[in-house]
């Protein structure tokens, strides 16, 4: 090891994610890179949260400086800051525990902030969204589910604006994802660290450090967040406080709250009070981020009939073909749908997504694209065919890949899935909760 590798801080808060949070610290002690020290802090857990924690640490098999402390409740800033305050690090992430990390990240995050100008003080990547445990109707996993939000990129969902000015941006809505983010230590505590009294404490940063300096952004997909019940952001009152309180700490966003506000409630008095010179350039950052986010949708819904292959939505129903079938960059295959190639090969091209409960079948073998998303139920292979996958490809729960596979480095394979065929070191596995990583199989016969 290098004595010139950079130290990297991950800070872990933790509070009533027993089910998750062995997922989380597995995906840190995974890690590639060599220098990582690791501060978790239970937040005066009401479950087995801190059982977990000590029992997966006492497992560590890598040498690295962790610190475990439990402490009464104090909420989700002031436990961040605390945890800053024993950062050692050149660089810090932070890290919820029901979210997990892909080997890769933190290395890749490190090269490019590190390669990077000294005006930008945090690197970004993209990730997934995924629900760790999807609905199942009779059986079968809920179609519906395909598109809405599991197993979809974070980019996808909460898109970058438009605008260079990111402080500006900023004032109206928060796109970057908080543990997709890799900072400069001595930056962060410049800009005054961690706000204990504010809920929205990552976007309090940001505003902070975009005041003087750039975030930049890698597209690689590298980390999982996962949506269930327990995400603060389901409690939409505490939300709103959380909103106001950061309002009142930086008050320029007083103007796109309203503004927004008007437009949903059709207040034409509003509205023009919301394009106040002040307020000018925020009321036309937030109209173009709407045009955005509807221009995106838009873009996602099933338009093109099946036989429009390259970079097309092929919708439900069965398409077979004669010989080979190549589906272009992007495409989206609807849940249910099945695919049947002939005497050919079935190739997809890079970031497609494969519907939940879809089948492709091909006699000779399958060759699938990097950085697809294969959803829940989905059933891909063919009777003595090789299935092929590229790298980061995401293989959600109760899939089921044929014998025969081989699946490219970095691809995540979700609980309850099967894939029969060797994986590379770098594959990773998510366990279902409470599951031990050790005791998990790696494929085999079907």
């Amino acid at each position: 090891m290098s004595s010139t590798t950079p130290l990297v801080s991950i800070l872990m808060p933790a509070r009533n994610h027993a089910g998750f949070v062995d997922t989380a610290l597995q995906s840190v002690l995974a890690q590639s890179h060599e220098r990582i020290e690791l501060i978790v802090i239970d937040d005066g857990s009401t479950d087995e949260t801190p059982g977990v924690i000590e029992r997966c640490l006492s497992r560590t098999p890598r040498s690295l400086r962790v610190e475990f402390h439990c402490q009464p409740n104090q909420g989700l800033g002031p436990t961040l800051s605390r945890a800053l305050g024993m950062a050692r690090g050149d660089f810090v992430q932070f890290l919820a525990s029901d979210d997990a990390l892909f080997p890769d990240m933190t290395a890749r995050l490190v090269r490019a902030l590190s390669a990077a100008a000294p005006d930008v003080a945090a690197m970004a990547c993209d990730g997934y969204v995924f629900d760790g445990q999807p609905q199942v109707l009779d059986g079968q996993p809920r179609a519906e589910q395909a598109g809405q939000g599991p197993h979809l990129p974070f980019s996808q969902l909460h898109p970058a604006p438009l605008g260079r000015n990111q402080h500006r941006e900023l004032m109206v809505g928060n796109w970057l994802p908080a543990m997709g983010l890799l900072y400069r230590h001595d930056l962060v505590l410049a800009a005054g660290g961690i706000d204990p009294d504010l809920a929205y404490e990552d976007w309090g940063l940001l505003l902070a450090l975009t005041r003087r300096y750039r975030i930049a952004q890698i597209p690689d997909r590298l980390f999982l967040y996962r949506q269930h019940g327990q995400n603060s952001s389901v409690e939409p009152e505490r939300m709103q406080l959380a909103l106001r309180a950061l309002t009142a700490r930086f008050p320029q966003m007083a103007g796109a709250r309203k503004l927004r506000a008007a437009l949903a409630a059709r207040d034409m008095r509003g509205i023009l009070a919301g394009l106040a010179p002040g307020n000018l350039d925020l009321a036309a950052r937030f109209l173009l981020r709407q045009i955005q986010r509807r221009s995106l949708a838009r873009r996602g819904q099933p338009a093109l009939p099946a036989a429009a292959l390259p970079a097309a939505t092929l919708s439900g129903g069965v398409f077979r073909q004669e010989g080979q079938i190549e589906i272009g960059p992007g495409c989206r295959i609807h849940p249910e749908a099945r695919l049947e190639a002939g005497p050919g090969r079935l190739i997809l091209g890079p970031g497609c997504h494969v519907g939940a409960g879809a089948r492709l079948e091909a006699g000779p073998g399958l060759t699938i694209g990097a950085g697809t998303f294969i959803e829940a139920g989905a059933r891909i292979g063919g009777a003595g065919a090789r299935t092929r996958l590229g790298r980061a490809c995401l293989i959600a729960a109760r899939t089921r890949i044929l014998p025969g596979s081989l699946l490219g480095d970095l691809c995540v394979t979700m609980p309850e899935s099967r894939v029969g065929g060797p994986h590379p070191d770098g594959r990773w596995l998510v366990p279902s909760a409470g599951q031990d990583l050790a005791g998990v199989s790696d494929g085999g016969a079907m």
